[in-house]
Parts: C-alpha cells; sequence; structure tokens
C-alpha cells in the first residue's frame, strides 16, 4: 500500500493527470502484492464487465458466466429479439415473362390499400427500390387467400398457394419450392388470372444480430 501510495504521488508531483497516476499506482500494488491474484482477478472482473456492458452485453450473475464456457447450445427468442418483428421482402422470382420490377411495382400498387403484414412489406420494398406505382382501383379482399383490384387497367391479384391450388392455376417452379422450404412465406402475384410472379418474405433480421 504505501509503495503504490509513493507510486501515485510521485506521477502526481511528476505533473501526469491523476487518472494516468492512478493506474499505475494499481499496477504497482498488483505486482508488490504477495498474493497478486487477491488484486489481480476483482480488478480483471469489474473491467471485463464493464466492458462486456458497453458492447451491450449485461452480466447478472458472473457465476454463471464462467460456467458458459460449458454450454453446448444457445436458444434465442427470434421474432423481436434477433429479428425486427416485421415482414420483408427477400426475394422476387419472375413468371411469365414479367421483369422484376414489374411484379413489384403491381404486387405493391395492390397492397397499398392492405394493412396485412405482408402487404406492408411489398410496399416498403417497392419504395426501397425507388418504385413508383399508381393506386389501385376497385380493391377487394379475398378472405384468407389475399387481395384483387385494378392496376394500370389489369386485373392484379396477390394471393396465397391455397388460392391457386383451389382454382387450379399452375405456377410451380423449383426456385419457388426452395423458398418455401426455407420458412419464407410465399404469395403470388396474378396478372389478368396469369402467375406474374412469386414474392417471399420473412422476418428481418435486425442488423446487431
Amino acid at each position: 500500500m504505501s509503495v503504490g501510495g509513493l507510486t501515485l504521488a510521485t506521477w502526481l508531483i511528476l505533473g501526469q493527470h491523476f487518472e494516468f497516476a492512478l493506474a499505475r499506482m494499481v499496477t504497482v500494488m498488483v505486482i508488490a502484492c504477495p498474493h497478486a491474484l487477491g488484486l489481480a482477478i476483482p480488478l480483471v472482473v469489474a473491467v471485463s464487465t464493464a466492458m462486456a456492458a458497453q458492447h451491450g452485453l449485461l452480466i447478472r450473475d458472473r457465476s454463471a458466466f464462467e460456467r458458459a464456457r460449458q454450454l453446448q447450445a444457445v436458444v434465442f427468442d427470434k421474432t423481436g429479439t434477433l429479428t425486427e418483428g416485421r415482414f420483408g421482402v427477400t426475394d422476387v422470382v419472375v413468371l411469365g415473362g414479367y421483369a422484376e420490377d414489374e411484379v413489384v411495382r403491381f404486387a405493391a400498387a395492390l397492397e397499398s390499400q392492405s394493412e396485412h403484414p405482408i402487404a406492408a412489406g411489398i410496399v416498403a420494398d417497392a419504395k426501397e427500390r425507388g418504385i413508383s406505382f399508381e393506386p389501385p382501383k376497385e380493391f377487394k379482399a379475398i378472405p384468407g387467400k389475399g387481395a384483387q383490384a385494378i392496376v394500370e387497367g389489369r386485373n392484379v391479384k396477390v394471393v396465397s398457394p391455397g388460392y391457386l391450388k383451389e382454382y387450379g392455376l399452375d405456377a410451380s417452379d423449383e426456385r419457388i419450392g426452395a423458398l418455401a422450404s426455407q420458412g419464407k412465406t410465399v404469395v403470388y402475384l396474378l396478372v389478368d388470372e396469369k402467375p406474374a410472379g412469386a414474392v417471399a418474405l420473412a422476418d428481418i433480421i435486425r442488423a446487431e444480430s
């Protein structure tokens, strides 16, 4: 303790800042202590806990944190924790000779009148792409299956796979099957009752995750 106090006083006399002098004092005390671990371990714990907190990791139980080295698996509450809790477009599959931007434009125009989370995701994607669209006419919801409206003079529908099955419409594609197998939500765009494309959506992962 006396050597540490002397170190602190010496550096202050030499004109150094208090933080600088304090760091040297603690260093000397740790080195000079007969049982150095008795001082070093609490200092390491305090510093590491503070650094972890600065990076968003709150350690409530240090003993549990130490036992974490034995973990075999980590389970996360996904929605709203690792993700933003809202749908976002991940893939657009083009069918029937349409361009990708056309598929997004037709779908966004129709869905702009809907409050469904999937509709909001499609409209947001169109805005991010800088795609403008006209307000639809004669918008009408298809209960449990999607929605329909007149867009740019065309009969446009955004529907679920169940709608295609019910009306015997074929929109089979390996790309769409792969997206569905990944757990993504897939909706289909119909233009004049013919499949024009498919849009896959999923819960958006937070950038910090």
